[in-house]
C-alpha cells in the first residue's frame, strides 16, 4: 500500500512547491510500475506531466529521463520545463521498493552541461 497527502508549501526559492501523498491498493510490483511508467496513463495521476522518454538504460537499477511539465501548473511567467533526470531504484529482500532521482533542466536551443 503506497500512502500519499497532499500540501503546497508556500515558498520554495520564490516557487510554489507541491507534494502528495495518497493511498493506493496494489502489490509493490504494480505500484512501482504505476510510478516509473512514462506514457499516457501517468497524466491520470501525475497532473503536470506532459510527456517523458527513457533517454538511457545506465543499468538495471538507473535510467536517464527527458520529462517534460505542462506550463499551466508552474508559477506565472514561467515557460514550460523540460527536466533530465536520472532515476534509480531497488527492490528490498521484502518486496517493497526504494526509488530517487537527480533533477537537471534541460535549457531551450543551447546546450545543457549536465552533472550526473
Amino acid at each position: 500500500m503506497l500512502k500519499f497527502r497532499s500540501q503546497l508549501q508556500i515558498k520554495w526559492d520564490d516557487h510554489p512547491a507541491i507534494m502528495v501523498v495518497g493511498v493506493v491498493d496494489g502489490t509493490s510490483e504494480a505500484i512501482f510500475q504505476t510510478l516509473m511508467s512514462l506514457g499516457p496513463s501517468r497524466s491520470e495521476w501525475d497532473f503536470c506531466f506532459y510527456k517523458g522518454s527513457v533517454v538511457e538504460h545506465l543499468d538495471g537499477h538507473t535510467d536517464i529521463v527527458l520529462k517534460q511539465l505542462y506550463s499551466d501548473w508552474l508559477p506565472w511567467g514561467m515557460k514550460r520545463r523540460d527536466l533530465l533526470l536520472r532515476r534509480y531504484w531497488r527492490r528490498e529482500d521484502d518486496g517493497t521498493y526504494g526509488a530517487g532521482y537527480v533533477i537537471s533542466p534541460v535549457t531551450e536551443g543551447k546546450h545543457s552541461v549536465v552533472k550526473l
